[in-house]
């Protein structure tokens, strides 16, 4: 299940009730890209969600909306970066699908991991900023834009190179 670790405040907004649980990772999961850091982006032009995955920091942009719909916005934001990227269409499809079918909240238990989400939401809103719009093809073009953004003491630095080698070296891609 993959699991995506909210702040209090998005929580609430898309719906959720009671308190964030702590993470809990299995490892027969399905899907690879199993946790996720997330938060609001609220830009002129909509309400956004932008998160960033534990291993690979590949980022998600995505609509805020109220749950279950949060999740299949987030596994259709997912699915098309991880096409952009040339991913195998399969891998594409189980990513998806693990995030609409098995997906959890929980608390950030990774203060490293939302500090650089906190790092990537600036440069987003800068980003928004500059397109002065929030029609899909602006949040898919800042989208790829952060996946190609350096992050500093990781290797490879940028998202979207740590994604294709993630999923190669599963022998996947």
């Amino acid at each position: 299940m993959p699991t995506i670790m909210l702040t209090k405040s998005l929580w609430r907004r898309i719906g959720g009730r009671g308190p964030l649980p702590p993470r809990q990772n299995e490892r027969d999961d399905p899907g690879r890209l199993r946790v996720w850091s997330a938060r609001e982006l609220i830009i002129p032009e909509g309400e956004f969600v932008v998160a960033l995955e534990e291993t690979t920091y590949l980022t998600i942009v995505c609509p805020l909306l109220p749950l279950p719909s949060f999740f299949v916005a987030f596994a259709a934001s997912l699915g098309t970066q991880l096409e952009v990227l040339g991913i195998a269409p399969d891998i594409v499809q189980a990513e998806a699908n693990a995030m609409v079918e098995h997906p959890r909240g929980a608390k950030n238990d990774n203060k490293s991991l939302l500090g650089s989400l906190n790092d990537i939401a600036f440069h987003a809103l800068v980003r928004f900023e500059h397109e002065s719009s929030g029609d899909l093809p602006t949040v898919q073009k800042v989208q790829s834009e952060l996946n190609h953004t350096p992050h500093v003491n990781r290797q490879p630095c940028f998202p979207d190179q740590a994604t294709r080698l993630f999923f190669a070296s599963e022998g996947s891609a």
